[in-house]
């Protein structure tokens, strides 16, 4: 799930790494996403990434990587079956991920040896007990 206050920082890291890219991989973007990214970005972030660096080294959130995946399948895939595999695997990442924040199996891990339940006997006091009376009276 997306964090609405990471999106900023997201789009700072997306913007520092398609600039350290550099003008090839800008000039594959369309303007408007381009302008998008930079637009909707945190100022105060601006991470810095290596070329020759890889992204998994990098620090870069999830959502960054989701962004700067996104693009790469959109933009910068040319080869069709390389698309295709791509695909695949995005999709196969979402199933594993669906599955483990399932509700059937969210509970599964639980060691159910250390679970102890307490029953509490509930009694009303006295008070309680006759001011119950009095509303009972009052409504009929």
């Amino acid at each position: 799930m997306i964090n609405s206050a990471k999106i900023p920082k997201a789009y700072s890291e997306v913007y520092s790494f398609i600039n350290a890219l550099g003008s090839s991989y800008i000039s594959k973007i369309p303007v408007s996403v381009y302008n998008t990214i930079k637009k909707n970005r945190d100022e105060n972030y601006n991470p810095m990434f290596n070329r020759d660096e890889s992204i998994i080294k990098s620090n870069i959130s999830k959502e960054g990587l989701a962004l700067i995946s996104a693009i790469n399948l959109q933009y910068w895939c040319n080869n069709e079956d390389e698309k295709a595999k791509l695909k695949k695997i995005y999709i196969h990442n979402g199933n594993i991920e669906k599955q483990k924040y399932s509700s059937d199996n969210l509970f599964n891990n639980i060691n159910k040896e250390n679970i102890c339940v307490d029953l509490m006997e509930y009694k009303q006091s006295f008070l309680q007990k006759i001011i119950r009376k009095i509303k009972k009276i009052f409504r009929l």
